[in-house]
């Protein structure tokens, strides 16, 4: 590549310019002047979507040589051909004459000592300082200089007897052509220079080996260059092609005290190492998302303002909801919060909930609160007021309607009843089985938040029964409960206003999109004294994001066993199904079926027991048995008989589906008991 610099305000093309730039020089800053623009100037550079405008600056950094492109003159081929190709290529002489020594010097551009020597020829005899120069003998042009007020070349002629030595000046006239040169090059001879790159070229023949077609004939060499340059505004490194069709202008000389602005994100910030810190950024986008927390501090990111970070720091931090008011309001605590928290007891839906609360390092007792019942042979049914303490898991086998089924369980210890009995009942307690156990704490110490998370199981119920003296305001205290959810790590930029350095804030990187640049480092100091506040309110978005992002997956509660039904003996079409709790989604609550004829008397209907203990006198015929009425159907009264017993509908014979049945209201049997009784009377 030739050394020769364009002047500062020359306009050239990007290719010619790069040709001539002379490396040594770098890094250079150009000036687009105008160029061939696509869809709004915006070209896909390697990869980079760049955009060219006139006026804009780019400051060239590296220039690597990329390939090297051949077209065949004679039939517009083009082809790439490498770097290390073996063939070897000559001048050939153009054709048209020239007018003046000047002429031929700026056509071939042989101002610099180390550019190529060209050699031509006279078409007529010259005679000039005394130095005669006959038709058809080489001259070749060595050097050019200044003296005596005009420019000359330096040349030496071939004559038939000897070589002499003569100065041209660049006005000297007549009718020039160039002479066959018989000098060997290589592609990395042509490429390294301006005028062989513009100069046809064929290739030399060498004995044995055949030219192949595509390089037979006139050729010319390009090189190709990719240039890696700075743009304002652009974080990464711009490629450009040097084939890009734009012109260009070097000021370097006017520009060069000016600095490019590069945008960066919070996460560069974040990976410049700590003795970058403290530093003074300016936004250059400020958050388009709406902020994560409440404060005025986040709303106060806008356009131009100036940030003085710093430190950067991994923090630890608490997700905290209020609960028992209407409305919750969700936190982020720090670890390094200073208030102090009581234990609160925890309220449990399933047994799947006390199974996932249980830790072996800290025991969990409960109270039932609601009544569990259920019909599994080997389980037993718990009771209000039955208090329990959680032992392990484990799989225990289940008969089914005499099928047995492996099952999770939850073993627990009942306390006994009586006083007496010291000994503590074991039960086992169905994962699926829904109730409700409130916990039993009888633990009146107060905590730090790290002890807890240290010590304890989340999520965990908590009082804050003092607040933190660093906060001017602390509204965790105005809380009956707080629930403590999860600990999660996040990287954060501790930052303060610059017209506000007192009070400090901290960024969690990850949450917010913010675009700055550098201004300039600050002067050291005790970054150990800017810590931003160890309580922040969450949004609303931010909470559920957050938790779906960071919480683990979890398995769902196990269901039920399928058990097989007893054939419904009611015609009821729509059978009344009560309200269920249950946390499995489509889990249908069994109620038990009425029984068929011929059952034990155990196993029979309530009302149906009563009768048959009753006197034969008192009984009700079982035709005369009330049942509740099927839908959109009325009770039919025989006229003038208005204590006439309801007409029941005929039973319809079993096909041994599965169907569920309504309860027979105790109160209804009651009811026609007594009217039978009176009747009887």
């Amino acid at each position: 590549m030739a050394d020769f610099d364009y002047p500062d305000w020359q306009v050239t093309s990007l290719q010619d310019y790069i040709y001539s730039l002379d490396l040594s020089t770098l890094p250079r800053i150009l000036e687009i002047q105008s160029g061939v623009y696509f869809q709004g100037s915006v070209y896909e550079l390697s990869g980079n979507e760049c955009c060219l405008s006139t006026g804009d600056l780019i400051k060239i950094m590296y220039v690597e040589l990329q390939k090297v492109v051949c077209e065949n003159m004679d039939n517009e081929c083009k082809f790439d051909l490498p770097l290390n190709y073996s063939g070897n290529f000559k001048l050939i002489p153009d054709g048209f004459p020239f007018t003046s020594v000047e002429e031929i010097v700026k056509s071939l551009e042989t101002e610099k000592q180390n550019s190529e020597r060209i050699t031509f020829q006279t078409f007529n005899d010259i005679i000039i300082n005394h130095v005669f120069i006959g038709k058809e003998e080489p001259i070749t042009i060595m050097s050019t200089e200044f003296r005596e007020g005009q420019m000359f070349a330096d040349c030496i002629v071939d004559g038939d007897c000897e070589q002499i030595q003569a100065a041209l000046p660049f006005s000297l006239k007549g009718e020039f052509y160039e002479c066959d040169n018989y000098k060997l090059y290589t592609v990395k001879d042509i490429v390294k220079s301006k005028t062989l790159t513009k100069r046809r070229v064929r290739l030399a023949e060498t004995s044995g080996i055949c030219i192949p077609k595509h390089l037979k004939g006139a050729l010319m060499l390009s090189p190709v260059y990719e240039i890696q340059a700075v743009m304002h505004y652009r974080k990464e490194v711009v490629k450009i092609p040097s084939t890009l069709e734009v012109d260009v202008r070097d000021i370097t000389e006017e520009q060069k005290d000016i600095t490019f602005i590069t945008p960066l994100s919070l996460t560069d910030i974040l990976n410049q190492p700590h003795e970058k810190f403290p530093m003074l950024v300016k936004i250059l986008d400020a958050p388009e998302q709406q902020p994560p927390f409440k404060g005025e501090c986040f709303h106060s990111l806008r356009k131009g303002r100036v940030l003085k970070i710093y430190k950067k720091q991994l923090l630890k931090k608490v997700i905290a909801t209020s609960m028992h008011n209407k409305v919750s309001q969700h936190f982020l605590i720090s670890i390094n919060y200073k208030g102090t928290f009581r234990r609160r007891p925890r309220e449990f839906a399933t047994v799947f909930d006390l199974c996932n609360a249980f830790s072996q390092d800290d025991p969990l007792n409960v109270v039932v609160t609601k009544d569990c019942t259920w019909n599994e042979g080997g389980l037993s049914s718990l009771y209000v007021g039955d208090r329990l303490t959680v032992m392990f898991r484990t799989t225990m086998q289940v008969d089914f309607d005499g099928v047995l089924q492996n099952i999770d369980v939850l073993t627990c210890s009942k306390m006994s009843e009586d006083e007496d009995d010291d000994e503590d009942e074991p039960v086992m307690l169905p994962l699926y089985v829904e109730g409700r156990f409130v916990e039993d704490v009888h633990d009146t110490k107060r905590y730090k938040i790290l002890e807890i998370c240290d010590k304890f199981k989340l999520p965990f119920q908590v009082k804050a029964t003092s607040k933190d003296p660093s906060l001017p305001t602390d509204f965790l205290t105005t809380f009956p409960a707080i629930k403590l959810e999860e600990i999660i790590e996040l990287p954060h930029l501790v930052f303060s206003f610059l017209e506000g350095p007192s009070e400090c804030f901290s960024i969690p990187v990850e949450w917010m999109t913010m675009t700055v640049c550098f201004l300039e480092d600050c002067p050291e100091e005790d970054c150990s004294l800017k810590n931003a506040a160890s309580v922040e309110e969450l949004m609303d978005f931010a909470y559920y994001n957050v938790r779906k992002c960071s919480t683990p997956s979890m398995n769902a509660p196990p269901r039920p066993p399928k058990r097989s039904t007893i054939s419904r003996l009611s015609p009821d079409p729509a059978p009344i199904r009560p309200t269920c709790r249950s946390p499995i989604p489509d889990y249908k609550q069994h109620q038990p079926p009425l029984p068929a004829k011929g059952i034990p008397v155990s196993q029979k209907p309530k009302i149906l027991m009563e009768n048959e203990a009753m006197p034969p006198s008192l009984r009700i015929p079982f035709s005369m048995q009330p049942v509740p009425a099927a839908s959109n159907e009325y009770t039919k009264v025989q006229k003038g008989q208005p204590n006439a017993a309801p007409e029941v509908p005929e039973e319809e014979p079993s096909d041994d589906s599965d169907h569920d049945y309504e309860q027979i209201e105790e109160g209804f049997a009651l009811t026609a008991l007594q009217k039978m009784k009176r009747w009887a009377l």
